[in-house]
């Protein structure tokens, strides 16, 4: 069932494509080297508008058709007869082209409400910054100033035929499908940033959610590993009365040859301190080789007893779409099934080893974060710039202080920098109030109301930071405006 071998490429209308039969209905998509590693701070949101321009169909059910806009690929999925298939796809490539502009109002409503009931992974962030790979951790702050030229642009250089694969699984290629799209060139995916010195790193987060994620060599082991790791996991930290906290891992493979691997558990209140040390323990378990040869068997046996399913239905068929367009090599089946059959044990414990040590840990908040073996994640800069300073009002310890080079806050011992050549946004509303985001994700109110003699303080910063990094917001309420604490009355600050 796998796809004609590339050493016999198809191509549509200059597009390369895989076709392979499928013993269920018959389906097509088209995925473009895109997503959200490529769109800068101040335009994130960029790519997911134009997916929704793109896949928008008036008038009728979408039942049958999808869309999505993930970390390094953008995708348009379609299942039905042949002429259902040809019309969607040939219309995704004719919006593209003529990208509907009356409806940005609309979609932007609906991206706005889709991202509401999704809260941001914050891992992201803490291991590469505001840019690239962390840029799933961020809201979609482009969106309001976005405009067409905006999206044309981004069309031009990520929305080509060079920059584009087909897949379909089924019979052949369906008559009338064309692919009308620009020329251009292939977009590799951006190496990975990372804002970590030092790893085992660890972070507190704030919600109730335990988390480790890691970035290892992309291949099958890392991908039995993943598996391995749920496995023991929900069997070993199961509470008293044999339940487990809801643990799922990912693995996430990546077009430069890495792949992330994702362990998330949702513990409850009342067991975050007991499954944050059974994790701590498990990892370094892990880590230090401890893995049962008997786990490796199961996982190997069920990873190809998937395969051979995923096969069948096609559904193989995307992700071998994503190696053609990035560059991998294209397996089929009988050599898909090869690479996991030849991992072994100690593949799997070399491959832990590595990934312990990459390893950053999200504990929950209100845990108990002294974590030996780990260092913590940077949450504060090494220095100020050197510049003006501004006091706090009502607030000793407090100070800012901005120069020619960026602005930092100083609170107490704490120091936060962002330069204006390392500076992913500006948030700027119209009270004067300034947020800077460093491409380390780091961040500096700048806040006039805060601080003494801060009148220039607003235009001293929109002066030196690059337009193209602005974000402008919408007004806040007037208790939305941070204010200086109140002084306390002279009878409490006695003695």
């Amino acid at each position: 069932m796998s796809p004609r071998h590339p050493d016999a490429p198809l191509e549509v209308d200059g597009v390369p494509a895989l076709l392979a039969p499928t013993t269920g209905p018959m389906h097509a998509g088209l995925v473009f080297r895109v997503g959200l590693v490529d769109e800068p701070l101040a335009r994130r949101g960029i790519t997911h508008l134009i997916e929704h321009l793109a896949a928008y169909v008036p008038g009728r059910a979408a039942a049958h058709r999808n869309s999505r806009t993930g970390v390094e690929h953008t995708y348009f999925h379609v299942q039905g007869t042949e002429d259902e298939i040809a019309e969607f796809l040939t219309g995704v490539c004719e919006r593209l082209r003529n990208l509907p502009a009356e409806r940005l109002a609309g979609e932007r409503d609906a991206l706005r409400a889709e991202a509401a009931g999704q809260p941001a992974d914050p891992m992201p962030m803490w291991r590469h910054g505001a840019r690239d790979f962390g840029m799933s951790s961020y809201p979609e702050l482009g969106l309001p100033q976005l405009r067409p030229q905006h999206l044309d642009d981004w069309v031009n250089r990520y929305f080509t035929r060079d920059n584009a694969a087909l897949w379909v699984g089924g019979d052949a290629i369906p008559a009338g499908l064309k692919l009308d799209l620009p020329g251009g060139e292939r977009r590799p995916a951006p190496a990975p940033s990372s804002a970590l010195p030092d790893t085992p790193a660890y972070f507190c987060g704030d919600s109730g959610v335990l988390a480790w994620d890691t970035v290892v060599p992309r291949a099958p082991v890392a991908a039995v590993l993943a598996n391995v790791l749920e496995r023991r996991m929900v069997r070993d930290l199961r509470d008293r009365d044999g339940h487990a906290d809801r643990i799922r891992t990912r693995y996430e493979p990546r077009a430069d040859g890495t792949a992330r691997i994702v362990a998330i558990a949702e513990p409850g209140p009342e067991r975050a301190d007991a499954a944050l040390a059974g994790w701590v323990r498990l990892l370094a378990a892990v880590g230090a080789g401890q893995i049962d040869e008997d786990d490796v068997t199961a996982v190997a046996e069920l990873t190809r007893a998937g395969l051979r399913a995923a096969d069948e239905r096609g559904a193989r068929l995307p992700g071998q779409a994503f190696n053609l367009l990035t560059g991998h090599p294209v397996q089929d089946l009988d050599e898909a099934l090869a690479a996991v059959r030849a991992v072994t044990r100690d593949d799997v414990v070399k491959a832990a080893e590595t990934a312990y040590r990459g390893g950053l840990l999200m504990t929950p908040a209100g845990t108990d974060a002294d974590l030996p073996g780990y260092a913590a994640a940077p949450a504060a800069s090494a220095e100020a710039v050197p510049g003006r300073v501004r006091r706090g009002r009502r607030h000793r310890e407090l100070r800012l202080v901005s120069g020619p080079d960026g602005v930092s806050t100083i609170d107490g011992d704490t120091v936060t920098t962002v330069r204006y050549d390392a500076c992913a946004a500006l948030l700027a509303w119209p009270d004067g109030g300034r947020q800077l985001i460093g491409h380390d994700a780091l961040t500096v109110r700048a806040e006039p109301t805060l601080y003494r003699r801060a009148g220039e303080l607003t235009a001293e910063i929109d002066a030196r930071v690059p337009a193209e990094v602005r974000v402008e917001l919408t007004a806040r309420e007037p208790e939305a405006i941070p204010q200086p604490p109140r002084r306390a009355r002279w009878w409490l600050r006695r003695g």
